[in-house]
């Protein structure tokens, strides 16, 4: 069983320990979890205490002492469906606090796989329905090339699905791999530059946004909202789309 999930779900080394116990026992005293678990008394009250506090455990009375017991394993749906409605209830609250001006610059910085992933989907998720995307892309990459192409891939169905037009220039060496993948796609335009031509650096833009990727060891994205410097990167995008070939 991959208890790390538990853990991410909000209970500690000890509470997961005793949680399973008692889902295998059903009942149990504090005398039988501190000799089955090897956990020390102070740990088992305190523990025990907080199952009971986050509604993992109840307790009931007997001529014994308190017998405790797990709560039904439902209630980590529940727990979760709880805290995604508060979410989102505070979701448009937190979003209503930033600062927004129509021609200020913010900046970002993505590091590693996660980073480079949530780039990729936040700009599908704030690219308007439609709107066009202009792309320069990796040449062939030497390191993880098919986890690139499959990775691509899975996030172009996304970029589909919002119709957005995407024009695409890529280096002649990834014709037969990238380039190929990419030609298949929806609402989808790719052209080609000379082997070299091409810096490792691939760049995405679409309205006042410019995303740099870095495919590396330790992959790097870089964002920057600016009306200025995006409009001169869709310049420079533009004059390599009329020289380009398809």
């Amino acid at each position: 069983m991959n208890t790390e999930i538990l853990k991410e779900l909000g209970l500690t080394k000890n509470e997961i320990t005793i949680y399973l116990f008692l889902l295998r026992e059903g009942d149990s005293t504090t005398g039988a979890i501190i000799k089955t678990t090897k956990i020390a008394n102070s740990r088992v009250y305190e523990s025990l205490n907080s199952l009971i506090s986050k509604g993992f455990a109840t307790y009931n009375l007997q001529k014994n002492g308190k017998h405790f017991q797990a709560t039904e394993p439902k209630i980590f749906l529940e727990k979760q469906k709880e805290l995604k409605e508060k979410i989102e209830i505070l979701v448009p609250q937190l979003s209503s606090l930033r600062k927004t001006e129509k021609d200020e610059t913010t900046m970002a910085i993505y590091e590693g796989y996660e980073g480079f992933k949530i780039a990729f989907k936040k700009i599908i998720d704030d690219c308007p329905k439609g709107a066009t995307i202009y792309i320069t892309g990796f040449p062939e990459p030497a390191k993880d090339l098919e986890s690139l192409r499959t990775f691509l891939s899975n996030m172009n169905l996304r970029s589909s699905a919002k119709k957005h037009n995407l024009k695409i220039i890529l280096e002649k060496s990834a014709k037969a791999t990238l380039g190929k993948d990419r030609e298949k796609e929806k609402f989808t335009q790719v052209k080609y530059m000379p082997n070299g031509y091409i810096s490792p650096t691939a760049i995405d833009i679409f309205e006042d946004y410019v995303y740099l990727f870095l495919w590396e060891d330790k992959p790097y994205v870089f964002m920057i909202k600016n009306k200025l410097i995006a409009e001169t990167f869709k310049n420079h995008h533009n004059f390599l789309w009329k020289i380009a070939k398809s």
